[in-house]
């Protein structure tokens, strides 16, 4: 017997014995992953169905063999806790098993100690989306975006992206004092998307930071008495998920809207305008032939 194989052997073990329950309160199985320094702690293994503990069994085994035993995450928690300034002063992830939830430390000037904040992701098993959330935490200084595991876990009052299952799409939701917030379809398709999704969603906080509540202004569009002497109008419409322009036209009461096919709300504004221009010079052709 090889020292290796009896290593792999002892490992396999200890990986057998693992305390794996079922918690209905959680509506999740659970690992407890002991240690003599800091106690141990739990981990959700993000398996919802009771019935299948062979699969929390084998998540369960993963988890320990591959993370726990490379370091505790508990020591390593509380580590943060009492020694909150790493040795390197670039931004850092680090897993809360007090919170349950990831965390993101950044150099805050005028202090030794820095600053960490709760990403508001509560599943350790969400690599992708923790390096993303990080990233848009400290990259978006006007609205800080969050990033969520479901639409479940967002609140009216979050700033944040979230993927939906059915349409295999990223969407963003933004909070609004005035109209309670509202919802944009991104283009990132995937879960694996995440980062691309978070680039795209911070464009458009930008955007909304600097002209305004895009469903503030639909609202406003959609119920304006408009007659046929005003101005055109261009908006991006937030429940036709498409930028709208508005015209008037003699003898129709309230003009007509059309859509230019453009589902991007941070699509150039010369981009949307030009549309808007080839569409009302063609459509103002076609009146002055009869059609």
């Amino acid at each position: 017997m090889s020292p290796a194989w009896r290593r792999e052997k002892d490992r396999a073990q200890t990986t057998d014995s693992a305390v794996v329950r079922y918690l209905a309160d959680r509506s999740d199985w659970v690992v407890r992953a002991d240690c003599d320094d800091c106690g141990g702690y739990e981990l959700n293994l993000q398996v919802g169905d009771p019935t299948q503990e062979e699969l929390a069994r084998a998540r369960a085994s993963a988890f320990i063999t591959r993370v726990h035993e490379a370091g505790c995450l508990g020591c390593h928690a509380r580590a943060w806790r009492t020694r909150p300034a790493p040795p390197s002063d670039q931004p850092h992830v680090w897993w809360d098993t007090g919170s349950g939830e990831w965390m993101a430390w950044k150099p805050l000037p005028g202090s030794d100690t820095g600053i960490s904040l709760p990403l508001g992701i509560k599943t350790f098993w969400a690599p992708q989306e923790v390096r993303a959330a990080a990233r848009a935490l400290w990259s978006s200084e006007r609205l800080p975006l969050h990033v969520a595991a479901d639409r479940d876990d967002v609140d009216p009052d979050d700033t944040a992206i979230f993927y939906d299952v059915g349409s295999g799409r990223w969407h963003l939701h933004s909070a609004c004092f005035d109209c309670g917030g509202f919802e944009l379809r991104l283009t990132s398709f995937g879960r694996g998307a995440v980062e691309a999704a978070c680039d795209e969603a911070l464009t458009c906080l930008e955007l909304v930071a600097k002209e305004g509540c895009p469903n503030c202004r639909s609202v406003r569009e959609r119920t304006a008495v408009k007659g046929s002497e005003d101005e055109p109008r261009i908006w991006f419409d937030t429940e036709a998920s498409d930028w709208l322009v508005w015209q008037g036209i003699d003898g129709a009461d309230g003009g007509v809207t059309l859509p230019l096919g453009i589902g991007r709300f941070d699509t150039r504004r010369t981009v949307v305008y030009r549309a808007a221009a080839g569409l009302l010079f063609d459509s103002e052709l076609f009146l002055d032939e009869g059609a």
